[in-house]
This record gives C-alpha cells, sequence and structure tokens, in this order.
C-alpha cells in the first residue's frame, strides 16, 4: 500500500490510486479467460485471467517531472484508467440446453441447468465508459494536497463500484447434452 508523500509526485498519484481502484477491481474475481463458468461459454467473453489488470498507467502519463500539474490532468488520467477497470464486473452466466432433450448424455433434459453470478474479467465491450465521478479534490485553482487526492480516489473507486455492481448476463443455448457425438454418432445406425 503506497502513501502519499510530500511533495506529491505524479508517480505518487498512481501508486496511490492503484491502492483504490486497481486493487478494489482485481479482488474476488471469480471468472477470466483461465476460468469460465462452464465448458460451453467461450474465452473470448473474458479479458484477463482471474489474477486481475496490470496498472495501465504511470506518474509520466500524468505529466513529466518539473511540469505544472493541473487538476484536470490528474482527473482525466485517473478517469480514463478508471473505465478500463469496468470491464471487471459482475456477470450472470446461463447455460440453457434447448429442444427437446431425451438423448442419454448428460444433459437429457432442458432448461436451465446452470445459473450463477460471480465477478469476471470481461473483455473491453464490456466496459462502461460513461462513469463521470465527482472531481472533488481535483478542482481547478485549488492546489492538490492528500486529502483531495484521497477524495478523488475514493470518488473514483466509488464510480468503479457502482459499474461493478451493475451485473452483465450472458445466456448460452446449447441443443441437447454430447450434442455431437449423439447426433452424429447416429448417422452411420442409418
Amino acid at each position: 500500500m503506497a502513501s502519499l508523500t510530500s511533495p506529491i509526485t505524479t508517480q505518487n498519484i498512481v501508486d496511490r490510486f492503484a491502492d483504490y481502484v486497481r486493487d478494489t477491481a482485481n479482488a474476488n474475481i471469480s471468472w477470466g479467460t483461465n476460468s469460465v463458468p462452464f465448458s460451453e461459454m467461450s474465452t473470448s467473453y473474458f479479458g484477463g485471467t482471474t489474477t486481475g489488470k496490470t496498472i495501465g498507467i504511470t506518474g509520466s502519463t500524468i505529466g513529466a517531472t518539473g511540469d505544472i500539474i493541473t487538476a484536470s490532468q490528474v482527473y482525466n488520467v485517473l478517469l480514463a484508467e478508471t473505465k478500463v477497470y469496468t470491464s471487471i464486473r459482475n456477470l450472470r452466466a446461463i447455460l440453457f440446453v434447448d429442444g427437446g432433450g431425451g438423448n442419454t448424455g448428460s444433459r437429457p433434459t432442458p432448461g436451465t441447468i446452470y445459473d450463477s453470478t460471480a465477478v469476471a474479467y470481461l473483455n473491453t465491450g464490456y466496459q462502461d465508459t460513461s462513469i463521470a465521478p465527482s472531481t472533488d479534490g481535483a478542482q481547478a485553482a485549488t492546489t492538490v494536497s492528500e486529502l483531495g487526492l484521497e477524495t478523488l480516489f475514493g470518488n473514483m473507486r466509488n464510480a468503479y463500484n457502482t459499474v461493478r455492481g451493475n451485473t452483465v448476463t450472458v445466456q448460452i443455448n446449447v441443443c441437447h447434452a454430447s450434442c455431437h457425438s449423439s447426433c452424429h454418432g447416429s448417422r452411420g445406425r442409418r
């Protein structure tokens, strides 16, 4: 865990921001490219592993050493990074068996056979780019302070958590259990 230093540096801002948003986003990820809810769900729905996302910015992303850094620079860089993390969110994964069933495979009965919700690292198509946390702590014409930055980081985390709590639902439909072997295997008997 990073602490803000005096004087505050741009890398210090990034490191402390990571404690708030990155660490929150990467906590308790159940599904990703390395762990899917069920075998019929393609890894293409996911954008990373259950270990989470690394920070994608550095202090130089905010500004070069010695440059005057404005509140809007800090806010805009941290907002863009927060938006990237919004693909780590709740996913409701449903596996549904279509058709009449009746085969002797592992899923002979039609209907919902899996329905669970957990945190997933989804692909970038699931990012929420509309978030706009309050600029409290990084207003124009004010001196950046430790308290102001901590307030801003909290606002970013709260905005992220709101998106994380909005569940995305993906339903995968399969025709019936052992579809390939049952259907295609029976062709030879005709």
